[in-house]
């Protein structure tokens, strides 16, 4: 009885529609599984807030592995039945071609995508300025994915642009921008080291900054009997610039109050 029972569940094992049912249940959990660790990869290691096209990266990847597990389980699904893929193999071959040379154009977006993508060449809420072969295209890019880049133009409307139709690119945003801040303090010591103070502390500020802030230059602006102005002139990302004209003028102006420079420091409270 015992012999006869294990003979029926080999036969189970080995029928092929119970094969092909585990095939199908495995690649289900491996894509299962797959899907759950690039999300994970992607969460532990990078932040899309600041990185917008992680989302991008993850859904491409995504679709890679799920594309590999889909043409491996194909593949031993068609090896239980027994199924001659030969004739099949030379067909798709034909067929391929045929859809190839319609797709071209597809094609070509989506390989053009992939580069300006890990080319890093702009991002989203980047302005730019692409070039295509349609014309010029100006604003702010709203989406991005392999096959197109969405800009939302000066009138407001949203252009989708095929990335296979794009010439050059210019990211307006990523040009440093030159700001100016002007600074008028008391007259309370000679014009030349009142001059190389504020040098030094602007320069401070600019080194402790974590936007990107290029070197800064100080010129005497205007002078009057009790007062002198200086001019501090800085580059910074343009994505940057308001915040870091507000923070480097804080600190300036904190580092003045606490030598006295300033009204409003600590040698003032004494």
């Amino acid at each position: 009885m015992k012999a006869a029972t294990v003979e029926v569940v080999k036969d189970l094992l080995g029928a092929q529609w119970v094969q092909s049912l585990i095939t199908i249940v495995i690649a289900f959990l491996l894509w299962r599984l797959s899907i759950a660790g690039i999300t994970k990869f992607y969460a532990r290691r990078f932040v899309s807030r600041f990185i917008p096209r992680v989302p991008t990266y993850a859904s491409i990847t995504k679709s890679i592995v799920g594309a590999l597990i889909l043409v491996v389980a194909v593949i031993e699904l068609l090896h239980i039945w027994k199924v001659d893929v030969t004739p099949a193999l030379w067909s798709a071959g034909l067929f391929s071609v045929v859809i190839a040379i319609g797709a071209q154009a597809t094609v070509r977006d989506l390989l053009t995508g992939a580069f300006f993508l890990f080319e890093d060449a702009f991002d989203i809420g980047d302005g730019v300025e692409l070039t295509t072969t349609n014309g010029v295209v100006t604003g702010l890019v709203e989406a991005v994915n392999l096959r197109e880049t969405r800009v939302v133009d000066s009138r407001g409307y949203l252009v989708s642009i095929p990335n296979g139709s794009i010439v050059f690119v210019a990211n307006t945003t990523r040009l440093p921008a030159r700001h100016a801040m002007r600074i008028t303090l008391p007259l309370r010591t000679d014009v030349s080291t009142l001059r190389q103070r504020v040098t030094e502390i602007v320069n401070e500020a600019v080194r402790s900054s974590d936007f990107g802030i290029g070197a800064a230059a100080v010129r005497l602006e205007d002078i009057a009997p009790d007062s002198v102005s200086f001019s501090i002139d800085f580059q910074v990302p343009r994505q940057h610039a308001i915040e870091a004209e507000s923070t480097l003028r804080e600190r300036i102006v904190a580092k003045l109050q606490a030598d006295g420079l300033l009204p409003g420091g600590q040698m003032d409270q004494k």
